[in-house]
């Protein structure tokens, strides 16, 4: 059998990995280079990694194929145990406590300053407001949005669903991504 896979993103590389020996594998890609959405970017003498270029050590499947394909030995641990967020010019803690960015601790949010008073007052709607109706598999994105406010789909759910999903909150379904988060 003859697969060809389209694009050399980390999905299409793996569908090639899975493949392997069961077919005989061609990966197509239009740009120059492959990994999709994973890059390292030199930024002011730091080298940035964009895309999910992390995973959870806890989920022993992807430390187990970064092994076999032999990236063992480039598995880093994080040498920070801080996390910041780059807000209008200036960085603001990660407030504690969240769920892949929705807040669970309204007084760490205060104090992380990551949400403007508007915001803050609209997160806090969540308290009063009546269940929300939404379609059997909304976005992260809306259903968030319609929950807590705009504000912290853009400022901190995207920012920590792009880093694990390389996507935005807008266009992943809530129950293949934060099946915790569904009513």
């Amino acid at each position: 059998m003859r697969v060809v896979v389209v694009g050399a993103g980390i999905a299409g590389l793996a569908a090639a990995y899975a493949l392997r020996g069961q077919a005989q594998v061609t990966v197509v890609e239009s740009g120059d280079r492959v990994g999709g959405k994973l890059r390292t970017t030199p930024f002011e003498g730091l080298d940035v990694e964009e895309g999910a270029e992390s995973f959870l050590v806890r989920v022993p499947d992807a430390v187990r194929l970064a092994r076999h394909v032999g990236l063992g030995h480039d598995i880093v641990h994080p040498a920070t145990t801080t996390a910041a967020l780059l807000i209008s010019g200036r960085l603001r803690p990660l407030p504690p406590r969240t769920m892949l960015g929705v807040p669970t601790d309204a007084i760490g949010l205060i104090r992380s300053r990551v949400l403007s008073p508007a915001g803050l007052i609209r997160a806090a709607a969540d308290l009063v407001l009546p269940r929300t109706q939404l379609p059997a598999d909304p976005t992260v994105g809306n259903f968030v949005g319609a929950r807590v406010g705009r504000q912290v789909v853009e400022r901190l759910v995207d920012p920590l669903l792009g880093g694990v999903y390389a996507g935005r909150a807008d266009a992943m379904s809530l129950r293949a991504t934060v099946p915790q988060l569904t009513p």
